[in-house]
């Protein structure tokens, strides 16, 4: 456990002195989440949210909510006034092309309103979703068939919406976790989250309802008020909402930033207060009191700290204190002044 930690400070002492490699490997390891990111929710897409290679298989599609959702509400009003998209074989191709201009306004918020790296990030990964959502449609039609198959075999609307979900809350929370965003709505809700210093998830899904809601009576009018195919998009719709809100899931799982938790120390050192205060940026309480069993004198720290300080502030307790006792607790909600480090 020494041996690890003294390579951890001397990789973090090495980087202190060279600035500029650290940038680079930052960089290098944001640009490959983002790749990765992209191309997870490009799948996804194509495999179980909207599949366009199922043949006789073809189904329903799901609504994905965002830019992504607004793309197919888009797509649904001009086939509305009767522009045959889908029997075309281009639903990929202008999907990719309205996810991609439906994002450029996105991009300005998120320049002046975030942060300029956050932007950056988030415009490459839109860029690569919409490339990633139009190469694959050239890829093995074979291997997507059998997909599509295997899911009608297996569950239909149920897993695709469950695997659908999982896929884009994957997308989105790998790049929140970088300080940046899969575009759209996403940039929309982390601002607002960042703002009330709360989980992004909920915002997402509050703002995707609407796209939910007028994609349905689009598709719905296009079928006809009172078909079987109207039903069976109202019905469609609902497995949207459970897509929704597995997605939401995923996030909030994975994207810890605004997720708030107490670490409460108890310690016979006085001084264990000044070493959490000048290792991490956050204030401290300190409480006197006695221990019940042994009558010694004890001091109580209690620090907020996000989810993703929980390591190291506890880290920093047991160098300083190894005999301390360290309980954490989640919390709910969190009023007052609290320092999060500002998104680039």
């Amino acid at each position: 456990m020494d041996k690890k930690k003294r390579f951890r400070r001397k990789i973090e002492d090495h980087f202190y002195d060279h600035p500029i490699q650290k940038n680079i490997l930052t960089y290098s390891w944001s640009l490959l989440v983002t790749v990765i990111s992209s191309f997870v929710f490009a799948f996804g897409f194509r495999a179980f949210i909207a599949p366009s290679n199922m043949g006789d298989l073809q189904t329903l599609r799901l609504v994905s909510g965002g830019v992504s959702g607004l793309s197919q509400t888009v797509i649904a009003f001009v086939e509305l006034f009767g522009r045959p998209i889908e029997t075309h074989g281009i639903y990929d191709i202008v999907y990719s092309i309205l996810y991609f201009g439906i994002n450029v306004p996105v991009f300005i918020i998120a320049w002046r309103g975030i942060g300029k790296r956050f932007a950056f990030f988030t415009f490459i990964n839109v860029l690569l979703a919409s490339a990633f959502t139009s190469v694959l449609r050239y890829a093995d039609e074979n291997f997507f068939h059998v997909i599509s198959k295997f899911i009608e075999d297996n569950g239909g609307l149920v897993t695709r919406a469950l695997l659908g979900g999982v896929c884009t809350g994957i997308s989105s929370a790998i790049m929140y976790k970088i300080d940046a965003s899969a575009g759209g709505i996403d940039v929309v809700a982390y601002y607002i989250a960042l703002k009330k210093s709360k989980l992004v998830g909920k915002y997402s899904v509050l703002i995707n309802g609407v796209t939910i809601t007028l994609y349905t009576l689009l598709a719905i009018t296009d079928a006809g008020w009172g078909s079987e195919q109207a039903a069976k998009v109202f019905v469609a719709t609902l497995f949207s909402v459970l897509y929704l809100f597995v997605t939401m899931f995923m996030i909030d799982t994975i994207n810890l930033r605004n997720k708030k938790v107490k670490v409460e120390a108890i310690s016979e050192m006085e001084d264990l207060g000044k070493i959490l205060i000048g290792n991490l940026p956050h204030g401290a309480t300190m409480v006197k009191g006695n221990g019940a069993f042994t009558g010694h004198d004890k001091f109580i720290f209690e620090m907020i700290v996000s989810s993703y300080e929980v390591n190291h502030t506890v880290q920093v307790i047991k160098e300083a204190d190894p005999r301390a006792f360290v309980s954490v607790t989640e919390l709910k909600h969190v009023y007052g002044r609290f320092y999060l480090p500002p998104i680039r």
